[in-house]
This record gives structure tokens, sequence and C-alpha cells, in this order.
């Protein structure tokens, strides 16, 4: 008898022919396995390369690029000389851009004292006010680049107590205490002070009886100032009859008096040296001419003395109040003289100029006939070389005369022409009137031109007007 046993469920077929189930199964294998068409590969690839390029554009984005900022010290510095030698106050526009470029500088604010040559504000003049800013501003002050006309305010405080003596061709300010006779020199760019001794013991007790009547600026008469080695001041003043030559270092007990009775027309530094014109004989055959202070011969008991730099080629008379005047020009050392010469157009004397160039490797003075397109505003003791490139108003090879000398003030003379001569009149003139055809301003009138502000710079007394 035959056996039968009963079959299980399996997913293998036993036939030539399969199932039904089996079919299906398989029809779904084969679709997995089947690749895909052509479009759905391109759709493919062309996502997966956008999503490259997204994830590449990251990259670059998280990348940190080199930055002005990350500059490191040693081009810092090279920028920052660069800028320093131009002048200072491009320096500290360059130190104001970010911190990294103050890392690689040096800090303006802490020099080696206010004497740092590296710092002095050279072309830069404060120019006198007719009066102090009210309120909280009553420290700030106005400073011109005479190369570039900018005008710029700073507050100093330092100038409290203070009566200005002047100003080296180095822009350093000179100050006197009112109460002390301390004198100070102030740097105004890094606002650093350096103390020198007082003038008291070097006034008569006349010369301080008058100075506290009638004030400092009428008393004391500053000739020149400025400096004469890296670290020394040398002042040059008078009162009365008295005239003083001394120089003097910070930390000294005393001013060292160098000349006590010689009369000097003008004074003033140029190229780390002090100059001053003397036509007073000293015995010796050499006291007269453009004078230096060597520094090279002082011991502790034996002072600087004045030699001969260049002797004088041209000539001077006292009787005829004939006047000489240093001025630094482009570089250049000048000198002016006037004398008085009578003018029909005007019905009286006034002055006429003539410049020499200061030669100090021959050792004389040489005539030239103008001042290489420049303009010199001259005062009593101070004199100022501008280009007229700089200020458009201001015409090349002409004089102008101060605010409070004579001929501006009582006959309207504007400037005088080297070329030809002639005379220009003054639009607004300062002093009082002498006939009712002409308006004079009395002191200051608004607007003031660049003429009249740096006519009043080499003014004198200013009309009773203070000058800080």
């Amino acid at each position: 008898m035959a056996k039968h046993s009963r079959s299980t469920p399996s997913n293998k077929t036993t036939g030539p022919f399969p199932s039904r189930g089996t079919r299906a199964k398989r029809a779904c294998v084969a679709a997995k396995l089947k690749p895909p068409p052509l479009a759905s590969w391109s759709l493919l690839a062309t996502s997966s390369s956008s999503w490259a390029a997204k994830r590449a554009r990251r990259a670059r984005r998280r990348r940190r690029f080199p930055s002005w900022a990350d500059l490191t010290y040693g081009p810092t510095g090279i920028i920052a000389e660069h800028a320093l030698a131009n002048d200072v106050s491009d320096y500290t526009s360059f130190r104001a851009v970010c911190r990294g470029w103050r890392r690689g500088t040096h800090d303006i604010h802490r020099p080696r004292g206010a004497l740092d040559r590296r710092f002095y504000p050279r072309r830069w003049i404060m120019l006198r006010e007719a009066k102090p800013p009210p309120g909280p501003d009553h420290h700030r002050r106005r400073f011109l680049n005479l190369d570039t006309g900018e005008c710029v305010h700073k507050d100093l405080p330092e100038l409290d107590g203070h009566h200005l003596l002047g100003a080296t061709t180095e822009g350093l300010l000179v100050l006197l205490d009112k109460s002390t006779y301390v004198v100070l020199v102030l740097n105004p760019a890094t606002r650093q002070v350096a103390e020198l001794p007082s003038l008291d013991p070097l006034l008569s007790t006349e010369a301080r009886e008058t100075i506290s009547e009638y004030g400092l600026a009428y008393t004391l008469k500053v000739t020149g100032v400025g400096l004469a080695g890296e670290s020394t001041i040398a002042l040059c003043f008078y009162y009365y009859s008295t005239t003083m030559l001394v120089v003097a270092r910070p930390g000294d007990a005393r001013w060292t008096v160098v000349e006590s009775n010689r009369w000097f027309y003008t004074a003033m530094s140029f190229q780390g040296r002090f100059y001053c014109v003397s036509c007073a004989d000293d015995g010796n055959g050499s006291g007269k001419g453009v004078m230096a202070l060597d520094l090279d011969v002082a011991t502790p008991n034996k002072p600087p003395r004045l030699v001969v730099a260049a002797k004088l080629t041209c000539r001077l008379s006292s009787l005829r109040l004939d006047t000489v005047h240093l001025v630094e020009s482009d570089g250049s050392l000048l000198l002016l003289r006037s004398e008085l010469s009578f003018r029909k157009e005007l019905g009286c004397h006034i002055r006429r100029y003539e410049v020499f160039a200061v030669d100090l490797a021959a050792k004389k003075t040489v005539p030239v006939r103008a001042l290489g397109r420049r303009a010199v505003f001259l005062g009593e003791t101070r004199a100022l070389s501008v280009s007229p490139l700089v200020f458009p108003s201001i015409h090349p090879d002409r004089v102008y005369p101060a605010a409070d000398l004579r001929e501006k003030k009582h006959h309207g003379v504007g400037s005088y022409s080297l070329l030809n001569g002639s005379i220009e009149r003054c639009k607004v003139r300062m002093g009082t009137a002498t006939n009712g055809d002409d308006e004079f301003d009395g002191g200051w009138e608004r607007p003031c031109g660049i003429v009249d502000y740096l006519s009043w710079y080499v003014s004198g007394k200013c009309n009773w007007i203070q000058e800080i």
C-alpha cells in the first residue's frame, strides 16, 4: 500500500511552471535590481554637484583671509615711521585705526619727555584768539598746519596760569608760570611738559614791581627762543636796558647766562642750533654777524659762547632804525633787512626790504632777489614763511607786516613786493583810524582771513589781547 505524506509550504518551486505568487515575487525582485532610467541618473548627479558646491562655498566663507588689522610688528613699524617722518598728526591718525596698529607702534603720549624730537609738531602753529573760549572749552586752542592748511582744535589745560613766551621753529610752546616765573616747554601734540629753572633770580626788583603792575606781557620782551641742542633751550629776552641770552636743560638748578650786555636783533633755532644776529663788537672783531651758540666748549666752569656763523654783507644803521630778521623758509635760513624809505603815494616813511640767504658753509650772507615764490609775515621779533600754494589768498614774494607794526596800523600797508617794490593796501586795518575815509577794526573784526590770523601770530602786544 502506497504511503502519502502531507506537503509543507515552501518558497521553492517543484515543477516546470512557477506558481502565480512565485512570479509576483520574482517581478518585485527584478524591479529592485533594475537600474533607474537615464533621467534619474542625471538628476542625482546634478543634486550631488550642487550640494558639493554649496559645501565648498561654506568652507570658503569659514576660511579667514588676511586683514590690514593683522599686520605684524615689522610692516606696522615701517609704515608708522614713514607717517611720523611726514607729520606727527599722520602718525596719530595711523595709530587711531585699530588696536593692532597701536600695539605695533610707540605710544605718542609716552615719549621720552617733551623734548623727544620724533614727536615735534614742526609745521603747526597755535593761532591767537581775541579771548579764550567761554565755558568748559576755555582750554581749547586752534592749531594751523602751514604745509596743508588743516586747522584742528586741541585742549591744553596746561596753559592755565601761564604766559606764552614764544614758540620754537619745531612747534614747541615755551610758557612762563605767572607766580613762580618757572619756564615750561610744552609739546602741544603729546601734551608732555619739560620744566626749566625759574627766571626770578635773573630779574631785578624794579622788573618785578613793573610785572606786578603791568603784567608779564608788557615788561618781559622775548627776542627769541629755541633749541640749542638735543635738550637745551636758549632764551633771549630783555627788560628796560637789560638784555640776556641764557640757556638751561630740564633738571638744571638755574639758568646759565651766555650774554648780558649785547643787543640781539633776532634769534631763533634752525636745524638743532640756536642763531641770533648782533651788530655789537665784542672787542675782538668777532661780535658782528649771524651768531651761533656753541655748546661744545661748555664746561661746569665755562658757559657756552657765541661764534660767528656768517658775516653780514649788508649795512646796518641804528640811526636809521634798520632792522634784520632771521626766518626759516622751505628748509633754508634767510635774513631780511629793512630800512625806512619815503613813499610819495603814502606821504610818509615806511620800510623797504631786502633778502639775504645765510650760507653757513661759506660763512656769509648772499643777496637774493626774492623768496622763492613764498611769502613772509614779519613782526618785531617773529617771522613766519608760508607757501601761497597752500593759502591762495597770499601772494608770493611779498612781505606782510605784523598787525601791531606802525606801517600797517597807521598807514594801511598790507604787503610789500620784493620784486618791484609795490605796496598792497589793507582791506581791513588794525588800530585807530587817522581819517574818515578808511575803516579800522580797532582789534578783531569777523570774519577774519588767513592774512589777518598770520599777521596777529607774528605780532607783539596785540592791542592788549592776551596770547593764551
